[in-house]
């Protein structure tokens, strides 16, 4: 795909962020519009700059993150099953974040999702690890190990849970369901600054992945430094999914079914899948999320229950059509 031919669809998927960010910001449980809080009105202010755009940029920047992570998983991987939630890296922020409630740290501000941040650094740190063979990554070992390391945080989770505090429980499960609720402007600079440093180093090694992605002999022939390339595009991931975990909850499935819907429509080169998949991503969470505001008029529905219903057919179909 030429450049000219891959800047079409970049401007599309850009002008329908837009109108998904507009809509996200205009419509909500309260009745105010963008001309009364242009007009000063303080009302229509506080709820569209401090309540809805904040959550429908961070809604966009945990989409992005997610999506990014997942293409570059599949494509380190050469498995189109990977992503954030199966590897383990959010289930490792979903641990520390269920220990911490447990603790009765919860009500600290910002606890959470720092101690989240750091279970999931940690949890990509023993699958890279527990995959490692005499200075080579198995792929095969990195999904099994994530598959492992999954079940053994969720185990945690519950014994976590069963010694929480009954008051924190409902925070900590409307949390672990993913959830944009309070997001502030502190949210997505945290975020926009991982998101920025995580894209600028899969930038840098784009080219090299697009040749890993033919398999790692041919790249290796082609003077690709493969393992060099494995670290430094599954840390900056992971990183970047620590991230948006900490600051949204688990969100699934967005980093899996994003990259496959691109791949439906433009084509396999990693240059092309990367930009392409964050915004898809972007886009499909920011929708989501509108959705679980709007859906009921008396109460909030989580975001990752409407990721879910979109990812579980998808990762059913998938499976099916892998065999």
């Amino acid at each position: 795909m030429g450049k000219i031919a891959l800047i079409r669809p970049i401007l599309l998927l850009i002008v329908i962020l837009f109108l998904a960010l507009l809509a996200a910001s205009t419509f909500g449980s309260a009745s105010v519009t963008w001309r009364d809080a242009l007009a000063g009105e303080p009302t229509a202010r506080t709820v569209m700059f401090d309540i809805r755009l904040p959550r429908a940029l961070l809604a966009a920047l945990v989409g992005a993150a997610l999506a990014a992570a997942g293409v570059t998983f599949q494509t380190l991987l050469r498995n189109p099953l990977a992503d954030p939630f199966i590897l383990g890296v959010s289930g490792g922020a979903a641990c520390g974040a269920a220990v911490t409630t447990a603790l009765g740290f919860a009500r600290v501000p910002g606890v959470v999702s720092i101690v989240a941040f750091g279970g999931a650094c940690a949890a990509t740190g023993a699958v890279f690890l527990l995959a490692r063979r005499r200075e080579y990554t198995d792929p095969t070992r990195l999904l099994l190990s994530g598959l492992v390391l999954n079940a053994l945080f969720s185990a945690i989770i519950l014994i976590a849970f069963a010694l929480a505090p009954a008051g924190d429980l409902t925070a900590a499960l409307r949390w672990m369901m993913g959830t944009l609720f309070a997001a502030t402007w502190s949210d997505v600079e945290l975020l926009l600054v991982f998101f920025v440093v995580a894209m600028t180093a899969l930038v840098i090694i784009a080219g090299d992945l697009r040749m890993l992605a033919f398999g790692e002999d041919d790249a290796k022939s082609r003077g690709v430094d493969v393992e060099r390339i494995k670290l430094i595009g599954f840390a900056a991931s992971s990183i970047v999914t620590g991230a948006a975990v900490a600051v949204s909850g688990i969100i699934g499935f967005v980093g899996l079914l994003v990259p496959h819907l691109v791949r439906l429509i433009w084509r396999r080169d990693y240059r092309v899948l990367l930009p392409l998949s964050a915004l898809g991503g972007a886009i499909l969470l920011v929708v989501a999320d509108l959705a679980s505001r709007v859906a009921l008029p008396t109460s909030e529905l989580p975001v990752g229950a409407f990721t879910a219903i979109l990812g579980v057919p998808f990762f059913l179909s998938l499976l099916r059509r892998s065999r």
